[in-house]
């Protein structure tokens, strides 16, 4: 007999597609998590070499400093790394769309949806990432890359982790389900 079960808040089949503007928004997350890998100095150099070819030198320069200062603060955040999906690929993942998410509420303003956003990725506290995300999101819009408007749902999700109990009812009608949102 199950007594109660913990369904995980990420398991719900989210697809998230980026659009092709945001691609080198996220690529630059997705190559900071190869670096932490390796440390790999030259990976920052061509991170910013092809942001450089949107944007001036000095705006990809600056977008990726403040990009590795927040990667490494969701890092030290976290119990486990970002799963970062592939570069250049639209493809991506719900924590990719949450970190992005962050970025975009941050540069529309929105501190409490970014701060759910933090959240969301497993900050315990998240204002000192808001506040490298506000930084972000001033320098990309200097380089005159707009991010969307984050969609709230997908934010809350991580915070919408249901817990189901299941008990055998005394009687031969069918199980009892309870589930607390």
């Amino acid at each position: 007999m199950v007594r109660s079960a913990k369904l995980r808040h990420d398991a719900a089949a989210v697809a998230v597609l980026f659009s092709p503007a945001m691609v080198p928004v996220i690529d630059i997350f997705r190559a900071l998590g190869d670096f932490e890998d390796h440390y790999d100095v030259l990976a920052l150099d061509g991170l910013e070499r092809r942001l450089a070819r949107t944007m001036s030198r000095e705006a990809a320069k600056g977008i990726v400093s403040d990009a590795l200062l927040l990667a490494f603060g969701l890092r030290r955040e976290r119990v486990e790394a970002i799963p970062y999906g592939a570069l250049h690929t639209r493809r991506g993942t719900l924590d990719e769309y949450r970190l992005v998410a962050l970025i975009g509420a941050a540069s529309r303003n929105d501190l409490a949806l970014a701060e759910e956003a933090a959240a969301a990725l497993g900050a315990a506290h998240p204002q000192p990432l808001v506040s490298l995300a506000v930084d972000i999101a001033r320098r990309l819009a200097a380089a005159g890359v707009t991010l969307e408007a984050p969609d709230r749902r997908l934010v809350a999700a991580a915070h919408a982790a249901a817990s189901v109990e299941v008990a055998r009812a005394p009687d031969p009608r069918p199980l009892k389900t309870q589930v607390d949102l």
